[in-house]
């Protein structure tokens, strides 16, 4: 479970609060903190077998991490290339799109995660919501081009939620488990 633990706090750790700031850092960290969470799914899918079928999501996102993380240090990136002529332009929507998904899809993980651990999570489920619903705002707003005060406020409420819910998810999982030993 620790292994889970410290892998949402590097998919979650951000050097800044602009959402399409998808630098060096941001990809590195994303792959340490999907190592570790595979690692803590194979572990915990030992004894709950129900959880194992989050490896292939985790694995995905491990290679998305490295994929944009190789476009990134290479000047590739979609979100920095130009677009000039109609290819340029439909690869760089494509990868921002991928971008998205990648950002989007650890909701799925810790939805399926939590689904496959017993007992009463209602309080993180509320908090993976409130997450969601703000990534589509800073998503939204990103691409509408809203005032970067707007963005900043709304990556800045992503990042306190998510910090909630770290605090929450060792609450609920870890603080539990260390009192029962």
């Amino acid at each position: 479970m620790i292994n889970i633990f410290i892998g949402l706090f590097f998919v979650f750790f951000k050097t800044n609060l602009s959402f399409l700031d998808v630098g060096v850092t941001y990809y590195i960290t994303n792959l340490i903190g999907y190592v570790s969470i595979y690692f803590g799914v194979q572990e915990l899918g030992k004894t709950n077998q129900r959880l194992l079928k989050l490896k292939p999501y985790v694995i995905v996102m491990m290679a998305h991490s490295i994929f944009f993380f190789l476009l990134t240090i290479t000047d590739h990136s979609p979100l920095t290339m130009g677009m000039s002529t109609p290819l340029e332009t439909f690869i760089a929507w494509s990868g921002a799109i991928l971008i998205f998904a990648g950002m989007f899809m650890i909701f799925i993980i810790i939805f399926e995660l939590m689904d496959g651990l017993t007992g009463n999570h209602k309080l993180l489920y509320n908090l993976v919501s409130i997450m969601m619903f703000l990534f589509i705002l800073a998503f939204i707003s990103a691409i509408l081009n809203f005032s970067s005060m707007f963005s900043t406020t709304i990556m800045g409420a992503l990042l306190l939620v998510e910090v909630i819910f770290l605090i929450s998810y060792y609450y609920v999982f870890l603080a539990r488990n260390e009192k029962q030993t």
